[in-house]
């Protein structure tokens, strides 16, 4: 379905690019001194029939493509979440750039800005380990950590 709205838009696109370049060449024609009246009128009448015809053609190939990045952000930002809050349970609220990094595969600086912001967004506490590395640390309350003695197995 995605890749269908990509080859949509694309087309939407493409077609209304090149009726907009027809509608532009017609431009140099208005100016020219050897029209007459009457096929300046045709000329005009022309531009604004591409033109119309060009720009809801770019306009709705534009938004597809716009909702498709949307979505991909959100479908990102969503998966991004679940890592962070898994990482969190499983550490007891501890999570340092690099577990999130190799976890989301990301890279180290995508990971530290992802976590300083929800460091601002939970008002996280910094603390730094022995190795020199910032471990961030929310404050999660104990009934949600993930301990294995706790499991049910019945």
């Amino acid at each position: 379905m995605k890749f269908l709205k990509k080859i949509s838009a694309a087309c939407l696109l493409s077609i209304g690019f090149l009726f907009a370049m027809y509608g532009v060449a017609q431009i140099p024609e208005l100016a020219s001194e050897e029209q007459t009246h009457e096929s300046k009128l045709e000329i005009r009448e022309s531009f604004f029939m591409t033109m119309g015809i060009s720009v809801p053609m770019l306009a709705g190939g534009g938004l597809m493509l716009w909702r498709l990045h949307q979505r991909d952000k959100k479908q990102l930002r969503d998966r991004l979440d679940r890592i962070f809050y898994r990482i969190l349970k499983i550490n007891q609220g501890k999570i340092t750039i690099l577990e999130f990094a190799m976890e989301g595969s990301l890279s180290g600086e995508e990971a530290r800005k992802y976590l300083d912001v929800k460091a601002k967004e939970f008002n996280a506490h910094f603390e730094n380990n022995d190795k020199g590395h910032i471990n961030y640390r929310f404050e999660v309350p104990a009934s949600f950590f993930y301990i294995p003695s706790q499991i049910d197995y019945s």
